[in-house]
């Protein structure tokens, strides 16, 4: 009877520890931010200082970092926090793009056997319609102090950093409490600063240098 109980106990302690691992991995993960790397680039948004690049060469043209407010969307085909991100973007895009919001994907790529229009045409299969870029190792988005992604980068009109960090707290992005990208806009777009600059960054790190 003992052995039999014994058996039980085990076997019930294994699964609970399955279910344990398997939350973390799919769900605490997108709520745990993603410890800042030793030697990561200041960038303090709520200051307003200016984007460290003025133009991007993208897919579809060369497009300055002055004129319109640009959301830079960070987006790496490989983590799954990205991919529970796209319905999002996705509605970010369809609300904001109208209102003269110029939205640019940034594919963090850590693929070498992968070439550039192959990671390209993975961004394109996602049917948001976006201009991209391909960053190799993360060097493009380290400069914009993004160490992990999905991830936002706001620049306004005047080629100033307003906002850096998560787009939601959540995997589903399902709360408009912390939807901190989305204000953000908003803000910009009404001439405020946003509610909040920064937050940190979930998701997926970027690979090491």
């Amino acid at each position: 009877m003992r052995t039999r109980t014994l058996i039980t106990g085990l076997i019930l302690a294994f699964w609970l520890a399955l279910i344990g691992i398997t939350y973390w991995r799919m769900e605490l993960r997108f709520l745990t931010p993603v410890a800042r790397p030793a030697g990561a680039v200041e960038i303090d948004p709520a200051s307003q200082p200016p984007a460290p690049v003025q133009r991007l060469h993208t897919d579809s043209g060369i497009y300055p970092l002055r004129g319109a407010i640009t959301l830079l969307n960070f987006w790496s085909p490989e983590c799954a926090c990205s991919r529970f991100m796209e319905p999002h973007v996705r509605t970010l895009v369809d609300r904001f793009q109208p209102r003269g919001v110029r939205f640019i994907t940034v594919i963090l790529a850590d693929d070498p056997r992968a070439s550039d229009a192959a990671v390209l045409e993975r961004w394109r299969a996602r049917a948001i319609p976006t201009p991209a870029l391909v960053d190799r190792g993360g060097a493009f988005a380290r400069q914009f102090g993004v160490w992990a992604g999905p991830a936002a980068v706001i620049v306004d009109a005047r080629g100033r950093i307003v906002y850096t960090g998560a787009y939601n707290i959540g995997r589903y992005c399902d709360s408009e409490r912390t939807a901190y990208a989305q204000q953000a806009l908003e803000a910009t777009l009404e001439g405020r600063a946003p509610p909040r600059a920064s937050t940190p960054f979930y998701g997926c790190k970027l690979p090491d240098n």
